[in-house]
């Protein structure tokens, strides 16, 4: 769980993964709102990896791109362009405040559940995208 969650440790703290806790207790609601906010990031070119990638990086350095895209080993340029990316495809602004906290939960709830590398579980007899 910890590698899924990019937590660094093979080891860590049950202090350290509160916030999981508390966003996969009710699945049927983080399932919705990855499914919401971050699934149109697969209709991006190579698909919502790569965006995802960059999301989590960005929210890791404090929301600085510069940091991000040395993080990531890409230049300001392309982190900036993967952010506009971000914005034009769920309509949600990692700069702004309020989108911010909604993406990065929904970051932190796609890599609690796997997601994009497996699909959305189905809750209530819907099946993920």
């Amino acid at each position: 769980m910890a590698a899924r969650l990019g937590l660094g440790h093979p080891v860590v703290e049950a202090r350290d993964t509160l916030v999981y806790r508390v966003l996969v207790r009710d699945q049927a609601a983080i399932v919705d709102l990855v499914s919401t906010a971050l699934s149109p990031l697969s209709r991006a070119r190579g698909g919502a990896g790569t965006l995802l990638d960059t999301l989590d990086a960005y929210f890791a350095t404090g929301c600085v791109a510069t940091e991000a895209a040395a993080r990531l080993h890409l230049s300001v340029r392309a982190v900036t362009y993967r952010l506009a990316q971000v914005t034009t495809l769920t309509g949600y602004d990692p700069t702004e405040a309020a989108d911010r906290f909604t993406l990065h939960a929904a970051v932190l709830g796609a890599r609690a559940l796997g997601w994009p590398d497996r699909s959305l579980p189905a809750v209530d007899g819907s099946t993920g995208p």
